[in-house]
Formats: C-alpha cells, sequence, structure tokens
C-alpha cells in the first residue's frame, strides 16, 4: 500500500462517501463483495458511502486495496479505467525467498503432497514454520504417519474476486521429530496453531527448495481516467438497496 496511508485523519471531504460508491459500481462489484474484500460489516460499508461514519486514513486505505485504485482517487474521484482495446496487463511475477517465508508466516494451513505405495496424494496439514523448517502434526494412522523422503509442500491465498493471489512451493525432506525436549519446544512456540492435540505426532520438512508467485494487479494506462460523477445530496440519502 501507498504511503499515502499513513496517518490518521483525513481530510474533510464530502466527497469522498460519493466516490467509493462509485469505484465500486466502476468495477461492477456489490457492496458484500467489497465488504469481503475489506473485511468491513456491511452497516458499515453503507454509513460510509452514504457519509455517515468517520473516516480514517486506516480504513480508506483498505476501501482503496479492495477497490483496486489509490487513496488519492478515492479523494479525489479521478480513476484509472481500463481501456477495453488493450490487453490484460497482469502478469506471474517470482518471489525471493525471503518473501516466500513471509507469506508462509501468515497462514496455518498448506497441502503436503506425497505417495503410498506409489499412489500419489495431497492432503491438508495445519502447520507453524520454525526457522526455515515446516513444522506439522498428524495422527498415527492418517496417512501422513508414513510420508518420508522427500516431499512437496504448498501454501496458496487467492482473491477470486479481484483474480489476484500467491503460492508458495517448498519442496525438501520430511522427517518424524521423536525428541520429547524438541516437541515440547515445538508445542509451546506453536502459539496459536492446530498443533499439540495430544497422542498426535510431530514432523518436520526440511526445504531444499523454497519458490512462489503472486500475481500482479492489472495496471491501467494513464491516459484513461473517469471522475465520478456528481449526485448531490441524493447520493447522501441512499438506503441499503445495492
Amino acid at each position: 500500500m501507498d504511503n499515502e496511508t499513513a496517518g490518521t485523519r483525513l481530510p474533510d471531504m464530502v466527497d469522498i462517501p460519493r466516490n467509493i460508491r462509485a469505484r465500486r459500481e466502476q468495477l461492477g462489484l456489490t457492496r458484500a463483495d467489497v465488504c469481503a474484500r475489506a473485511g468491513l460489516p456491511l452497516k458499515r460499508l453503507v454509513e460510509l458511502e452514504i457519509g455517515d461514519a468517520p473516516l480514517s486514513r486506516a480504513v480508506l486505505g483498505g476501501l482503496a486495496a479492495a477497490l483496486e485504485t489509490k487513496v488519492s482517487a478515492l479523494m479525489s474521484g479521478a480513476f484509472d479505467v481500463p481501456d477495453p482495446s488493450s490487453p490484460d496487463t497482469r502478469s506471474l511475477i517470482a518471489m525471493s525467498e525471503k518473501e516466500c517465508y513471509a507469506r508462509l508466516a501468515t497462514h496455518e494451513v498448506g497441502r503436503l503432497a506425497g505417495g503410498l505405495d506409489h499412489t500419489p496424494w495431497v492432503l491438508p496439514v495445519n502447520y507453524v514454520a520454525d526457522g526455515k523448517d515446516i513444522v506439522f502434526t498428524t495422527r498415527p494412522d492418517s496417512p501422513l504417519a508414513h510420508v518420508r523422503g522427500t516431499t512437496a509442500f504448498e501454501v496458496d491465498d487467492v482473491d477470486r474476486y479481484a483474480r489476484l493471489g500467491w503460492s508458495v512451493l517448498v519442496v525438501g525432506v520430511v522427517e518424524p521429530v521423536t525428541d520429547p525436549v524438541e516437541i515440547a519446544r515445538l508445542a509451546e512456540t506453536g502459539g496459536g496453531a492446530w498443533l499439540a492435540r495430544r497422542g498426535e505426532l510431530w514432523f518436520r520438512v526440511r526445504p531444499g527448495r523454497v519458490t512462489g508467485r503472486r500475481l500482479r494487479p492489472r495496471r491501467y494506462g494513464g491516459e484513461s481516467r473517469r471522475r465520478a460523477p456528481n449526485h448531490g445530496a441524493a447520493g447522501r440519502r441512499e438506503t441499503t438497496s445495492s
């Protein structure tokens, strides 16, 4: 997010509420769509769009991200719009190992791939990062209890509305953790993850290769700009019908 979201107070600009709604409608999004993206209650978004709720830089920054624009655009009403004749310029960007680990730290569930009797499988696992290792637990009767050797571990995050996302793939060697002292340490540092249930087995994936990709947002040409229409006071009398 641009540093324009720094701080906590905004200028007193009565146009911001109608600009929020205009941008939402320009993208063809419902209020529910925007709330899901920005993590806002529906009632709060309705109040923001009709000018009945206070605005902070933090809230406006979240809305700008959800509406695929900048804070300055929501304040001015001048939005970049796509040229229908131009191709979609979104592209996959390779992430550095450092960025991959930063993404892994934001999640608790991934997928482990392996094979049992030459039959491939992919199963979800809850995990924590222990340095550069991935640690997970499983029940003794789970197929995961028998996994050994080279395996693949994958974590991803996708926003299907914005068609954005990222994926991290860890290829490494999985081995059991049997040292009681080590298990106690891992159980303590696991924090709020879904680990350390009684009787479960502990495993560690030691990475050999860590790669990741993220989908860069579409870039709109600077030539085409659309200013939000001025609905006047009528725009502030709307209800929750959208």
